[in-house]
């Protein structure tokens, strides 16, 4: 499929720029295939290789669908937990900052979201993600400012652009072997 993309392109692995590859969190082997896919990619041809969160990218086209530069991504883990991604992006600046990705057990999220917003300090907010009906029938309100965008999964073609907002931004981590992203290592309560 890479071959036959970049032979209707016109180009070989050699011309890209960047090459950037969906993280996870996500389905370990998914997320692991894709990795050694881009990495053996990137290294057979000297090009450099970005992982993406793709609870970022889930922020990011949300925010290019409402405009708005705060977002919350729920997205279902497992044992009744979420993964939560909060992000403030200024498309029109090239900014993009991670305020947080973590593990959120049902009772903690209106706890964890109050930081959040104060993190960012803007009342223009938006959730979405594949959990975020759940979380809002365990409780979490959409209150004044929070506005509630229905999900879809992500783009590829949106991903390149997630990955050009991060270099610009100096988010870009690229020095280095394109890792997982392990939500699941940040927790917010201690380990039983």
């Amino acid at each position: 499929m890479v071959d036959a993309l970049l032979k209707e392109a016109g180009i070989s692995v050699a011309d890209l720029d960047l090459i950037a590859v969906s993280a996870g969190p996500g389905s370990f082997t998914g997320v692991r295939i894709g990795l050694g896919v881009a990495q053996g990619l990137g290294e057979s041809a000297g090009v450099e290789v970005m992982a993406v969160s793709s609870l970022a990218h889930v922020a990011y086209e949300a925010s290019l669908a409402t405009g708005k530069q705060a977002i919350s991504v729920f997205m279902h883990a497992r044992e009744c937990e979420y993964y939560l991604g909060t992000y403030h992006l200024s498309l029109g600046k090239n900014e993009f900052r991670v305020i947080s990705e973590q593990v959120v057990r049902p009772e903690s999220i209106s706890e964890v979201c109050l930081a959040q917003n104060l993190a960012v300090g803007t009342g223009d907010w938006v959730l979405t993600g594949d959990a975020l009906q759940s979380v809002l029938e365990e409780g979490l309100t959409t209150e004044a400012g929070r506005s509630v965008v229905a999900f879809t999964p992500p783009a590829v073609v949106s991903l390149c652009g997630l990955a050009e907002l991060m270099k610009k931004s100096g988010h870009a981590d690229i020095d280095r072997v394109a890792q997982a992203n392990y939500v699941k290592e940040v927790l917010d309560y201690p380990k039983s």
